[in-house]
């Protein structure tokens, strides 16, 4: 996929960028120039998120009260790239190249968001929210595109070392005298591997980081002949047909949890000690709790990369060593949901006993496993090799089916561990059970014996396929 890079330095080369006009203590409009590297970055920054926010304001909203469309801001801007530069100082002197990536990128936002939502209304699902506009409390963040070597070209320095630049141009009646027109913003990056071929780059000066977005590699392998069956869990991330456990860090996750939870805590004392609200306390906090909240962020971000870290190593053996994975179709969403209220019948205004407080701590589990980026991560990398297929089998009574002779009872798993047949007396790990079971009706629809339509091995299948236990089917079969 794209590679992100580490920004060591940036460099200003050239005339100083015309910043746009600023008013003194007198009232006057005088050009603004810098060549401080930081107050230029942040100066792309605030150009490109103020140019997306002028084309996202040209979209519109449904109003129920005057039952039409009216425009998200109520004002909407309709000017142009070039009218932009002449109306607003700040974009004059803009790169081309930056000026016009939010075209592109908040159309793809908004219809993406349109796409999402149509998808999962009819899936009866969340459909979740719009994107909105980009605030200034987000991260500082620009697009350049490349554009076949007009602007952003990376230039390898070293072994470990390079450098992107970005070109750009003052306007002629704002050039300064001894100057040139002409300014090239250098930033220096640390590389680990070759950069590949890329169509533009983003960089997000909040995090000092820069990202190459190109086409991610194919993946080379051999056919190993070796299928395997996925179970997907709490106790056990995952349980594989041939008798092994995946598991994530969890003592590490553990232990970043606790401290996000002491650090909670420390924040709930002292908006407890105010006697005021929560609300109201985040309207004036102090310096302690938003610094508490900033380190709360990083220890959530340090456990988001590590689990991303753990699937992506776990999905690329996978693909390495199996030809066809089967896993189960899991709604992760639904299963996460809160339970339904119990009104007492008796007693109006109370409620009975639900079960709220397991649920919320399988909830959690759920969620800190992190289950559905297994199957994205397994989806485009079976695409890759182009050898693999992965099937998303029907989960139901995985758990609860003998593996050897097919009997289902609900008193076979006698535990969350423990699994044993009722009438074969077969005894063996509960999750261990279940993939094997979802390897045979991966195997069932590969044959058609799920009433399911056999797939073909033309390049141009449909990635989908439908049928009694097999949910859907992704990656077509290789011809080679």
């Amino acid at each position: 996929m794209s590679q992100k890079v580490v920004i060591e330095r940036v460099l200003i080369r050239g005339a100083a960028p015309y910043l746009g006009m600023c008013a003194t203590e007198d009232g006057q409009q005088v050009p603004l120039y810098s060549t401080n590297p930081d107050v230029v970055m942040r100066w792309l920054c605030d150009g490109w998120r103020c140019r997306y926010n002028q084309l996202r304001s040209r979209r519109t909203k449904w109003d129920r009260e005057s039952q039409t469309a009216v425009p998200l801001n109520g004002r909407p801007d309709m000017r142009s790239d070039r009218q932009a530069r002449l109306e607003c100082s700040w974009l004059t002197a803009m790169p081309a190249m930056v000026l016009q990536s939010p075209n592109r990128i908040e159309n793809t936002d908004w219809w993406s968001a349109n796409k999402r939502r149509r998808t999962l209304k009819k899936k009866h699902r969340n459909p979740g929210m719009m994107p909105r506009f980009k605030s200034r409390h987000d991260d500082l963040y620009f697009v350049c595109w490349h554009n076949k070597g007009s602007n952003a070209n990376y230039r390898r320095l070293n072994r470990h070392h390079g450098e992107v630049v970005i070109t750009g141009q003052n306007p002629g009646e704002y050039r300064l005298d001894g100057q040139p027109c002409r300014y090239s913003i250098h930033i220096r990056v640390r590389v680990s591997q070759p950069i590949r071929d890329y169509t533009s780059i983003g960089v997000n000066w909040t995090r000092r980081t820069l990202v190459f977005v190109n086409d991610p590699l194919p993946i080379g392998r051999e056919r190993t002949g070796a299928m395997v069956g996925l179970d997907r869990g709490c106790a056990h991330t995952l349980a594989t047909s041939d008798n092994r456990f995946l598991d994530l860090p969890k003592q590490r996750l553990e232990r970043i949890d606790r401290e996000i939870r002491r650090r909670q805590k420390a924040q709930a004392r002292r908006v407890n000690m105010s006697g005021k609200t929560v609300r109201e306390y985040r309207r004036n906090p102090s310096r302690t709790y938003e610094r508490t909240g900033r380190e709360i962020s990083r220890l959530y971000a340090k456990a988001h990369r590590i689990i991303d870290d753990w699937q992506h190593k776990t999905t690329s053996m996978l693909v390495h060593d199996y030809d066809l994975i089967g896993l189960e179709d899991l709604n992760l969403q639904g299963m996460s949901r809160k339970a339904k209220a119990k009104p007492d019948p008796d007693r109006p205004g109370a409620y009975l006993h639900n079960g709220q407080s397991a649920k919320h701590g399988l909830n959690h589990a759920l969620r800190s496993a992190g289950l559905a980026g297994i199957v994205e991560k397994l989806e485009y990398k079976t695409r890759l090799t182009g050898q693999n297929r992965l099937i998303l089998v029907n989960p139901a009574y995985t758990s609860q089916t003998c593996s050897e002779c097919g009997y289902c009872d609900s008193r076979n798993r006698e535990s969350q561990a423990d699994f044993e047949c009722k009438q074969c007396h077969m005894s063996m790990n509960a999750d261990l059970n279940a993939a094997n079971n979802i390897l045979k009706r991966g195997l069932n629809h590969l044959i058609g014996l799920d009433e399911a339509e056999h797939a073909r091995t033309e390049p141009d299948a449909q990635p989908a396929y439908r049928g009694k236990d097999a949910s859907a089917m992704t990656c077509e079969t290789s011809t080679r």
